[in-house]
């Protein structure tokens, strides 16, 4: 609509009231401008004349959309004769009552939430303070503290509470405080890596959900909750969870080389190789079809880990043991273990050679063990004993095997009787003569002392001391000769495994090579083919190179294939299906690395001190 002005120009006064803001100009213009408010709430009209000078005359130049020239024109001096108010725009009633509606409804949340409770000491309510109770392995560690063991940023004061909504409230390092683990701790999968999925930092209270009551298992994720990170997530086990990699879970071997193809097939199976004076026939017929002949499946839980070598290796292995003799010294020639005594290789310069064993014979002549005292190198891990190398040689054998040698004349044969473990001289093995010690067994001392030494020496700065352990090394672990047979079971683990790891290199661990994932054989057990047993799920894969990793002289070869066939998916599903066997996420993948409490938590209540 229009109205006219008080000079009787025509003026706009349209009206939009469904915009948020309208119009409110006053004085002598009653009326809104046709364009109304700018969207935020700024004038969106032109309020004054542009006039324009042509020649000694000022001449109007509204434009129409405005309500063109007016009849009066401008003053003599150029101003415009019709100066508009000035806008001021307002909020219409409809925006109006939508603000007042949110703020009544806030108001009425407050006091819900943080009113004040007639029955209690605060001016905080009930259901501010008391979010659900927690659980039982929670609830009496934080007793006396309340909620601030877990909130930090939660006061008493109603103030307090409010304010603790506009802040970060992460519970987790009141969660760190007690529980630790493996790796870092705050770190996805307590791990620093940059390709795993989802953050690089994760909350405690991501997965799990405390105030659920007494009862709740905390600790039991929803599947849901690993899908927030995992790209590739799905809803069922059958058609969602991927393949199994190829090879699972045998992609990396353990530390002891045990062929089970060739034991099965052959060692076991051969007339050749089970009745032999050194065998173990009735064994061999039972271990050749049943897998518990040489695994314990009581307690089993990831690996059924196999029993001990007095059990299942010592009826055919300690013969071999026995036979293979440690050669310390021999008259005229550098043996492995001398060319660490003496610092030099076995096939270098002759002449040197002969001058360096000339030497020694005369010292052990003089003062027996004390001249190989001499000469034993140093342990840099401080481990091994001083006399390990030699331990329980005795004075008069070194004396007359010194004696002997320096005489030109051949050793007497004397120690130990015939075929006795210890410390002789005289023909060995190989019908040299020779200083040299037959062991005593399984695990023998002498030995072990010898390759960690070796060991050790791989380590050291000096590059010809390193050049003269490694070739010692590959003659103290050859499969067909070294003393002891040690290298025919224990040679990648020796070479591969870091000096002073002595346990995790000489004793049984198996290829646990994903921490995140988990399974027990005691629960399957029972449920596999009765006449398959272990094949049911461990095929042989008799095409596989297995022994090529072990055989390997200078390093282990980086190309490993197991015994076995990969466990196939297909394998789980026919049981872990639904309507049979459970298949959540955490029945087969962990979430954290191995847990610890930390030191003291035990203070935190509850507990004793």
């Amino acid at each position: 609509m229009s109205d006219r002005g008080r000079f009787g120009h025509k003026v706009s006064t349209y009206e939009r009231p469904n915009l948020p803001f309208q119009c409110g100009r006053s004085g002598m213009w009653k009326k809104s401008c046709w364009q109304g408010p700018a969207p935020g709430g700024g004038c969106g009209g032109q309020t004054e004349c542009t006039p324009a000078r042509l020649g000694d005359r000022w001449e109007c130049r509204r434009p129409k959309r405005a309500g063109g020239t007016c009849a009066e024109g401008p003053r003599p001096d150029g101003s415009c004769a019709n100066c508009h108010a000035p806008c001021a725009p307002q909020r219409n009633i409809r925006t109006l009552r939508a603000h007042i509606s949110i703020m009544a409804a806030l108001a009425l949340f407050v006091l819900l939430i943080v009113g004040i409770d007639p029955r209690a000491g605060s001016v905080v309510g009930s259901a501010a303070i008391d979010a659900g109770n927690l659980t039982s392995v929670h609830a009496g560690f934080t007793r006396d503290q309340g909620c601030t063991a877990c909130h930090a940023s939660h006061a008493k004061e109603a103030g307090g509470w409010l304010l603790a909504a506009f802040q970060p409230n992460d519970p987790s390092p009141g969660c760190t405080s007690c529980h630790d683990f493996a790796g870092a701790v705050m770190k996805a999968h307590n791990r620093d890596d940059p390709k795993q999925a989802g953050p690089s930092t994760v909350s405690c209270a991501s997965c799990h959900a405390e105030h659920k009551g007494a009862t709740a298992k905390i600790a039991q994720v929803p599947d849901f909750a690993c899908a927030n990170c995992h790209k590739k997530s799905f809803d069922n086990f059958v058609s969602g969870h991927p393949t199994f990699p190829a090879g699972y879970p045998y992609t990396r071997p353990g530390t002891i080389y045990f062929d089970h193809t060739k034991h099965i097939k052959d060692y076991f199976t051969d007339p050749k190789r089970t009745k032999g004076a050194d065998r173990d026939a009735k064994f061999a017929a039972i271990a050749k079809s049943k897998c518990t002949a040489c695994h314990t499946v009581e307690g089993a839980t990831r690996e059924v880990k196999p029993k001990t070598y007095a059990q299942i290796c010592a009826g055919c292995h300690d013969a071999q043991i026995a036979k293979r003799e440690l050669v310390l010294l021999e008259p005229e020639k550098v043996t492995a273990a001398a060319s660490i005594l003496l610092n030099m290789e076995k096939d270098g310069d002759a002449d040197a050679a002969k001058q360096r064993l000339s030497r020694l014979w005369n010292a052990m002549a003089r003062s027996g063990t004390e001249a190989i005292a001499e000469l034993a190198p140093a342990d840099a891990t401080k481990k091994i004993p001083a006399d390990a190398l030699y331990a329980g040689l005795g004075g008069q054998l070194a004396r007359e095997a010194g004696a002997a040698w320096s005489a030109g004349r051949p050793v007497a044969s004397t120690g130990a009787k015939p075929d006795a473990p210890g410390w002789a001289t005289g023909e060995n093995a190989d019908g040299n003569a020779s200083l040299f010690y037959r062991p005593s067994g399984h695990g023998d001392p002498v030995l072990k002392a010898w390759i960690e030494t070796l060991r050790t020496a791989l380590q050291a700065k000096d590059g010809n001391k390193r050049a003269l352990a490694k070739e010692a090394m590959n003659d103290f672990l050859d499969s067909q000769s070294g003393p002891g047979a040690c290298g025919k079971c224990h040679s990648a683990a020796l070479r591969s495994i870091t000096p002073g790891a002595a346990g995790a290199s000489w004793g049984y661990a198996g290829p646990d090579t994903r921490p995140l994932t988990r399974y027990t054989h005691t629960k399957h057990l029972g449920l596999v083919d009765p006449d398959a047993g272990c094949m049911t799920c461990h095929e042989l894969n008799a095409g596989a190179k297995y022994a090529k990793y072990f055989t390997a002289k200078a390093s282990a070869n980086p190309v490993y294939e197991s015994n076995f066939s990969g466990i196939r998916k297909e394998s789980c599903v026919e049981c872990h299906r639904e309507g049979q066997v459970n298949s959540a996420c955490q029945d087969c993948h962990a979430y954290h690395l191995p847990h610890r409490f930390n030191l003291g938590f035990r203070q935190k209540g509850g507990g004793s001190k």
